[in-house]
């Protein structure tokens, strides 16, 4: 009965780790204010460490949102020339 039972839990554990991974949105928020200068498009694949979102600062143009995990652009939420305050969701990628 116990190898039984033992057999069962193994069972279910494999079955489990051979479930594909749920894909799930991440919002990014901007952590500068001022003018977009350029935003990832809908339908980009983005890699951890890709820029999202470049707005214009007293310095120039700045990255201001960056992918930290691989995924695809699901939504933008706003567009060149557009103004951003800090903290802001610009953009929701699907990652894997």
């Amino acid at each position: 009965m116990k190898k039984l039972y033992r057999l069962a839990v193994l069972a279910g554990l494999a079955g489990m780790l051979s479930m594909p991974a749920a894909a799930a949105d991440v919002s990014y928020i901007t952590v500068l204010s001022g003018s977009v200068v350029s935003v990832a498009p809908v339908g980009a694949a983005v890699k951890e460490g890709d820029v999202l979102l470049t707005v214009n600062s007293l310095a120039g143009p700045m990255p201001a949102a960056r992918s930290d995990k691989d995924g695809v652009v699901k939504s933008v939420l706003v567009q060149p020339g557009s103004q951003v305050q800090q903290g802001a969701v610009v953009v929701v990628v699907e990652t894997k």
